[in-house]
């Protein structure tokens, strides 16, 4: 016997009348709150549904105000580049502020947000699924190099010499480690990803969002990150310097002249393009789990 039965059964043994009342106050308090369960269920059931409509619809509303807002920045960048044309301090205001965003990273909309340098502009989009099966293997590649060479000479009515001939061949090697995995889409398709990056790590039954990029006038994207949800890890699959080259954003080689101006712009371009893939895999984290099964997670546009 614990102490609260050892202690309830002295205090009933001390004044049994008390006791008995005690009891039935109790009985019908816990009636009571049977009752009053019974009686709220409707009404939280209704308060429920209504939040849930109440967000159903705000939802297109708050997309709308978001997509407006990318517009509407869009508009100030035209204008501000058009009076750039004569107008150094408006030029100088566009460079500045040539990478702002509208929308922040725990707005759902911001995938919508492009990424601008100058007159370039990357779009993104985010695919989902589950993982079906991983795999990695290493892959040889070899490459070859060939060099020959003659030797001079000199011929003089007939009588002279001829230096002889040279060639050689270098054969070399190395390693890559390619990831081949495959995901369970949303429509119950099934997609073949493939990468060479050792570092991702996933397994099968795992939740994984794909971050793809696009330039803005193509449909066809590139993975550049991955975030896998169950293990809350992000994995960069192209670098910033990559997505550069890859997509031609600022390839400009620096020269006596401009040595200076061009090793900045690349530089803040980097910088700026590092913290918006940061930005994306915070977004991946708070909103990949709402395409866990397979869908897309895009604006206007589908890859």
């Amino acid at each position: 016997m614990s102490l609260w039965d050892d202690l309830k059964k002295k205090a009933a043994d001390a004044n049994p009348e008390l006791a008995a009342k005690a009891a039935q106050a109790l009985s019908k308090a816990k009636d009571l709150v049977v009752e009053a369960g019974q009686k709220a269920a409707p009404v939280l059931k209704e308060a429920s549904e209504k939040a849930a409509a109440y967000a159903s619809e705000k939802t297109p509303i708050l997309k709308a105000q978001a997509l407006k807002a990318i517009d509407d920045a869009k508009v100030r960048r035209a204008e501000l580049k058009e009076r750039a044309k004569h107008d150094k301090a408006a030029r100088d205001e566009m460079i500045r502020t040539m990478y702002d965003i509208s929308l922040s990273a725990e707005d759902p909309n911001f995938i919508d947000e492009p990424f601008n340098h100058y007159d370039r502009q990357l779009c993104f989009f985010v695919v989902s699924g589950q993982v079906l099966d991983s795999q990695k293997r290493n892959q040889t590649h070899l490459s070859a190099s060939h060099s020959h060479s003659s030797g001079g000479g000199y011929m003089i009515n007939g009588y002279g010499s001829v230096g002889g001939s040279s060639s050689s061949m270098h054969v070399s090697s190395h390693n890559i480690q390619e990831h081949e995995f495959w995901v369970q889409l949303a429509d119950g398709k099934e997609a073949c990803f493939q990468f060479a990056n050792s570092n991702v790590r996933i397994r099968e039954g795992q939740h994984i969002s794909m971050l793809f990029a696009r330039p803005s006038d193509s449909q066809t994207g590139t993975m550049v990150a991955l975030y896998n949800h169950n293990a809350e890890a992000n994995y960069s699959i192209c670098s910033a310097a990559e997505i550069n080259q890859r997509f031609n954003l600022y390839t400009v080689e620096p020269g006596l002249f401009n040595r200076t101006e061009v090793t900045t712009t690349r530089s803040r371009l980097l910088q700026e393009l590092e913290r918006r893939l940061g930005q994306l895999a915070k977004y991946s984290a708070l909103h990949g789990n709402v395409a866990v099964q397979g869908q897309l997670i895009e604006g206007n546009a589908q890859p």
